[in-house]
């Protein structure tokens, strides 16, 4: 775990690549503006609440609404418990800090209903690099991640369960302790007010969608030298394709590659070269959409009550459905990219394509690089099973009363498995321009491994390794 170094301010609105530049692996601070906000949010909230028919407050929760509630502060640990129901595999630590970063943005705005004091404490935790150990499986991403918050917060308040500490498993208990942070009671409603939240899957969605694009520049350099290798028409990525489409994704894929057909030995290329400007164009434009969404939703108020304009308004801003439709958006984009990927790969093996010779065959070569083509047919394949929607895939919950959920969760996970297997269909790519290069007969396999942590170095990546590697 990366340790934490400067100090940055909440104050404003996040830019989506500010999240990761500048606020997720620093020390954060909630600007005085924001937190006498805060202060007065929960007031009024108290104030209502007093009166009666408050969600939460004075009435149970989900479907079981209409029975009234004792409010009191063991209350508060209950609801907590009862809703730490996440399992499986834990979910990566650097994800599980990204969704405290999120919840800690989301509450900064002050139209949360908990005390100033709750709210420092996720800041601490941040700052201590407190990260719990939280399972991947439980949220259907409305009325809250709510396992997965649960589980953070009953180890953030309550000091129960585990985490990583100064990069070792600990108890949160202790990890509180050698902070120099107490366990503290919360109030009635702030339990209630931390998990009905879609931090989690904001965060997961956040996080995949800035790995996406490092492998999509890392996939158009790789491409940049295929095409210099297999040589192209320059027609392809010519000023006149730009001006005559007008997709901004095209400009740009056209100006990084910056024209590198030097020799164009053939009228008109395959479409996996011929057309990376209109394919990676799409994904372009859709990662461009994609980050402005996720800006918006991170900055969003993310609760259900809300406090607004001095009254306490029930709604459904924790509902994590811009999340998971993005995911599942990315995932749509990206599989066309990796098609081309594989096949670019096949094409680069084509003698009529290399100019050298079918498989790339050298001296004592048996299949040369034929079975690299392979792994990259198996991995694309593989990946078009993880790209149908999961948004689209509801299923009520507490009754009929959640009867729309977003499975918002659901989607970033098979987008994080799409990008694990998309970085490494572009290792691929980059394994084969090397044997390409090689005069004498080399080992694919070693290939395969150096060009792997080429791209991790290149990208920056090592910080998301443990993401990438979740799955295979």
């Amino acid at each position: 775990m990366l340790k934490v170094s400067i100090l940055v301010l909440i104050c404003k609105d996040i830019g989506f690549d500010e999240f990761f530049q500048e606020f997720l692996f620093n020390k954060v601070e909630i600007c005085d503006e924001l937190k006498n906000k805060i202060i007065e949010s929960r007031k009024i909230y108290e104030r209502e609440a007093k009166k009666g028919n408050v969600y939460g407050y004075s009435t149970s929760l989900g479907a079981l609404i209409n029975k009234q509630n004792v409010h009191n502060r063991e209350r508060e640990k209950i609801i907590l418990r009862e809703h730490d129901t996440s399992i499986g595999k834990n979910a990566p630590s650097l994800l599980i800090k990204a969704t405290m970063l999120v919840r800690l943005i989301q509450l900064s705005k002050g139209n949360s209903p908990v005390r100033i004091e709750v709210i420092e404490r996720l800041r601490d935790a941040i700052n201590n690099n407190i990260i719990p150990i939280v399972p991947i499986l439980g949220s259907v991403g409305a009325s809250g991640d709510l396992a997965p918050l649960s589980r953070i917060f009953r180890c953030l308040i309550y000091g129960e369960g585990f985490a990583y500490y100064n990069n070792e498993k600990v108890s949160c208990n202790d990890a509180l302790h050698n902070s120099g942070l107490e366990i503290f009671e919360l109030e009635p409603g702030e339990a209630l007010a931390l998990i009905n939240s879609n931090a989690f899957s904001t965060a997961m969605s956040l996080i995949n969608t800035y790995v996406i694009e490092k492998i999509f520049n890392l996939s158009l350099d790789v491409a940049k030298e295929s095409l210099y290798l297999s040589g192209c028409n320059n027609q392809h990525y010519s000023e006149a394709i730009y001006e005559t489409k007008k997709q901004p994704g095209v400009k740009k894929v056209i100006e990084k590659l910056n024209n590198p057909c030097l020799d164009t030995p053939r009228l008109q290329d395959p479409y996996s070269i011929r057309c990376i400007p209109q394919i990676y164009g799409a994904l372009f434009d859709t990662i461009r959409f994609s980050k402005e969404v996720l800006k918006n939703e991170m900055n969003s108020s993310s609760d259900n009550p809300i406090i607004y304009s001095g009254n306490v308004y029930h709604a459904c801003q924790f509902h994590a459905i811009y999340s998971g439709i993005i995911s599942d958006f990315l995932k749509t984009a990206a599989i066309p990219v990796m098609n081309s990927v594989e096949r670019r790969i096949s094409q680069l093996l084509d003698g009529k394509i290399n100019r050298k010779s079918d498989f790339l065959l050298k001296e004592k070569s048996v299949v040369g690089a034929m079975i690299m083509q392979y792994t990259a047919a198996s991995i694309s394949a593989y990946s078009r099973g993880s790209s149908i929607s999961m948004s689209s895939h509801s299923i009520p919950t507490s009754g009929t009363q959640e009867d729309v959920v977003s499975m918002a969760p659901n989607s970033s996970l098979e987008l994080m498995k799409i990008n694990g297997l998309f970085l490494r269909l572009v290792s691929i790519e980059k394994a084969i321009n090397m044997f390409n290069e090689e005069k004498d007969l080399p080992d694919p396999k070693d290939l395969l491994e150096k060009s792997y942590e080429y791209l991790i170095n290149k990208g920056d990546l090592n910080k998301y390794s443990e993401l990438l590697n979740y799955f295979f």
